[in-house]
């Protein structure tokens, strides 16, 4: 595809989608920075952090902490809202034998569930998953009451800790600046170690996936258009400030806005990232880019924008912005995974895109097109991921993308061994074994699980 081959919008859907990134989340709960690499069981640890179960944190039909302030309308389109647990009223002399469900000895029969989930009728219970065990058991698995979910959900996510990740339209912020509770801002690393990679954009623990893996994209397709561009404020060598220039999307490169921002960044009280970070210690680029989208997204004039502000959006959009690049969308339904993937080897050369590329997934499972779930794969829901390149081994097409996690990748359908890339003026080779969030999928899997990819150029 070249420039002048221009893509109607039509062919493809913008879609919003937004996530926490789990492992920035359990930091932020834990209070601590973790060490994921020394931790045994990511999974059990995850579910004992976020008080739920792994299978449903990668769906927002589960109302779990990853979409806090996001839920699905009965359109299963993904929306936000102010977080019920926001509103939610604990007695405060309760503790864990008063909650319902802890331990509770007194269920004998079907009927003593009814008070238990306030209905009359114990087959109006929803169900949520029934097997049978090697016994000859049957295990029926039910869903909560919402009162109850929430409840227990409080007890990690305090409004505090909800107001942090996610954005509250009913909060007022004073005029001179937002500080995420529990916060302070401070000046920590510089803003290039070397120089941008792909692999740099790390997601921290507010649902701006789209806005990360579009920074991820631009640093692989186009690195130099990541740029430090500064300017002394004084006379000190510390006295500087750093300008991010954001375009107008469809433009041919016309700039919307020059945004400056100072290097100060909103850090835990312990003075660890609690959202966007570089997978380089000491390297903070990414989260200089995302302070400055906040600054655009919020139209503020002081420094300290609200990060939460960044939370979902379109992931080609956001490339735009960042380049003044025309989208295009491309959506799988309707087609097949080789014409996916023709679409990628057409924004690439030596396997390598060489325009920026994003793909998303669907909102939910439900929402797809052969209704995945979502649990079985560790593929996320209303989830953006970069689009790196292509690959073709043995016979199978892969498309080569990245979680901007910096980790999870999917269990169906990857590819094993090294990814290798023309890039740019030499050969890189990319290993897909590290749990890093790097990962080459088959076309037809990519096709099945993820409801489009896009361009921005």
């Amino acid at each position: 595809m070249t420039n002048s081959d221009k893509i109607d919008l039509t062919e493809g859907t913008p879609q919003n989608c937004g996530v926490i990134n789990p492992y920035a989340l359990a930091e932020v709960i834990a209070g601590r920075r973790i060490n994921w690499s020394s931790v045994q069981n990511r999974a059990e640890l995850l579910e004992d952090l976020l008080q739920t179960p792994y299978a449903e944190l990668f769906d927002p039909v589960h109302e779990g902490p990853l979409y806090t302030g996001l839920k699905l309308d009965k359109d299963l389109n993904l929306k936000q809202v102010r977080s019920p647990l926001l509103d939610v009223v604990v007695e405060l002399d309760r503790n864990d034998l008063d909650l319902p469900f802890n331990g509770d000895g007194d269920v004998r029969m079907l009927r003593d569930l009814g008070p238990r989930f306030d209905v009359k009728d114990v087959g109006d219970i929803a169900v949520a998953r029934t097997e049978t065990s090697p016994g000859g058991n049957l295990i029926v698995t039910l869903r909560l009451p919402d009162k109850t979910r929430l409840e227990r959900l409080h007890t990690v996510l305090t409004p505090d800790l909800v107001r942090l990740i996610s954005y509250d339209p009913e909060f007022i912020h004073v005029d001179d600046g937002w500080t995420p509770p529990g916060g302070q801002w401070g000046l920590t690393g510089e803003f290039f170690n070397e120089a941008a990679e792909f692999f740099d954009p790390v997601q921290g623990a507010v649902a701006n996936c789209y806005y990360i893996a579009a920074l991820s994209a631009m640093a692989w397709a186009t690195p130099n258009k990541i740029v430090h561009s500064t300017r002394a404020t004084g006379g000190a060598q510390s006295m500087f400030t750093d300008r991010i220039s954001f375009y107008k999307p469809d433009s041919g490169g016309t700039v919307d806005k020059d945004i400056e921002v100072t290097e100060a960044l909103p850090l835990s009280s312990g003075g660890g990232f609690i959202y966007c970070r570089s997978s380089e210690t000491g390297e903070i680029w990414p989260a200089v880019y995302e302070k400055a989208f906040a600054k655009l997204k919020t139209g503020v004039s002081h420094d300290q924008p609200d990060i939460t502000a960044t939370g979902w959006g379109d992931c080609v959009w956001a490339t735009a912005q960042l380049n003044g690049g025309n989208r295009s969308y491309f959506n799988t339904a309707g087609r097949t995974g080789d014409q996916m993937w023709d679409l990628v080897r057409g924004n690439s050369m030596s396997r390598r895109t060489i325009r920026p590329m994003t793909a998303w997934t669907y909102s939910t499972g439900a929402a797809s097109e052969k209704k995945v779930v979502y649990a079985d794969t560790n593929v996320v829901a209303s989830h953006c991921y970069t689009v790196l390149g292509w690959d073709y081994r043995d016979g199978v097409k892969y498309l080569i993308l990245r979680n901007p996690w910096g980790s999870t990748e999917p269990t169906v359908g990857v590819m094993s061994g090294n990814y290798t890339a023309y890039d740019i003026s030499w050969w890189r080779s990319v290993a897909l074994a590290p749990n890093d969030g790097t990962f080459g999928i088959e076309a037809g899997a990519f096709q099945k699980y993820f409801a489009g990819l896009g361009v921005a150029a």
